[in-house]
């Protein structure tokens, strides 16, 4: 129980529960963040902060809860509302109007990250390297004449953790199959879909973390798909990310630190702070790679947000480079607090909350 004047953190999570339809498709990640918002509650705990704990279906309901809570940082742990699927994007400016610091990414980079196709084409201004793709609005055709021959990954273009993404996602880009699963994004999604380039080397999921206004880059991650059957697309989709007694969740094991050259490794830590910087992210994130046979390093996605839950491959990467959870959490809060768009604070954690 919070005292009174107490001043405390408040975590701010999406509500779970089955909205709509399309909800069925993707219903294990929208339970997800529960598993986030124990470990870090758990995280405030050990670190002696108090903490209160709101949940918000819909954007609008945001302001109401600021304006009554008397916490001054914000653990930002909406990943997807009610309403337009941009909405969640928009908390950290809303914290930033009540002068709330917010932990993470500010609403500019969730915003330009939630779109892959925008996204897309900012890292490619900055020179790092992304797979070829098209993007195929609902009702719009598909334009191939630019695209080389060979094996395509269709995926929705604003949806986070593999939602819509499987083995059938993987399709020749001149074959009968590249259609229907374009129709099928447009349907169960409402989104345009993108075609991009399958690069049929190795995953590798890049963690990053801000500590003393410098983004760090965690020990590489790689995903082992040694037990999958040949011709079986190597991929991490919704199956191996969510659904516990899948073939593809138990058969996607991480090597930390990847199995990689000295010269690929360089390369890549290279590019995710380059994407970092054209994403604008700050506080941490997740870069994701695929290798070519070359092991040249193309970078599929940006993740301003991603899933901190025990679990997942975050807090994996940070352990091994040597941070504990707690230290994580606590790295997150100050660079909430360090952060210039909340200048009203000063520069230490135990200046805004009682620690």
């Amino acid at each position: 129980m919070t005292g009174r004047g107490k001043k405390t953190v408040l975590i701010i999570h999406n509500a779970v529960k089955a909205g709509g339809a399309k909800d069925k498709f993707r219903l294990e990640s929208i339970a997800g963040v529960l598993d986030e918002v124990k470990a870090v509650a758990g995280a405030l705990e050990e670190l002696g902060i108090e903490f209160q704990t709101k949940s918000i279906e819909k954007i609008e309901q945001l302001p109401a809860i600021l304006e009554k809570s008397r916490s001054q940082i914000v653990f930002n742990l909406v990943e997807e509302i009610e309403g337009a699927i941009t909405d969640a994007c928009l908390v950290p400016a809303i914290c930033l109007a009540h002068k709330k610091a917010c932990t993470g990414s500010a609403t500019p980079a969730l915003l330009l990250s939630q779109n892959k196709w925008q996204a897309k084409a900012v890292l490619a201004a900055a020179n790092v390297v992304c797979p070829a793709g098209v993007v195929v609005y609902p009702g719009g055709g598909i334009e191939l004449k630019n695209l080389p021959k060979g094996r395509y990954i269709v995926k929705p273009a604003l949806t986070d953790a593999s939602e819509g993404i499987d083995s059938d996602s993987v399709v020749d880009v001149r074959g009968s199959a590249l259609q229907k699963c374009v129709e099928k994004i447009h349907t169960q999604f409402g989104q345009p879909a993108i075609v991009e380039q399958f690069i049929s080397g190795k995953e590798i999921n890049v963690s990053l973390v801000e500590r003393d206004g410098r983004a760090e880059v965690m020990p590489l991650a790689e995903i082992d798909f040694s037990a999958f059957s040949v011709g079986k697309p190597r991929i991490v989709g919704y199956r191996a990310k969510w659904l516990a007694d899948s073939f593809e969740y138990n058969n996607t094991p991480r090597i930390i630190p990847a199995d990689v050259s000295k010269k690929a490794a360089e390369s890549i830590r290279r590019y995710a702070k380059e994407a970092w910087q054209a994403i604008g992210c700050s506080g941490y994130a997740r870069v994701d790679f695929r290798l070519d046979e070359d092991e040249n390093p193309f970078v599929l996605e940006v993740n301003p947000n991603p899933d901190i839950s025990p679990d997942a491959g975050f807090p994996a990467a940070i352990a091994a480079g040597g941070i504990t959870y707690c230290e994580f959490v606590k790295s997150i809060l100050d660079n909430a607090i360090d952060n210039k768009l909340y200048p009203c604070y000063n520069n230490t954690l135990s200046e805004v909350i009682d620690v």
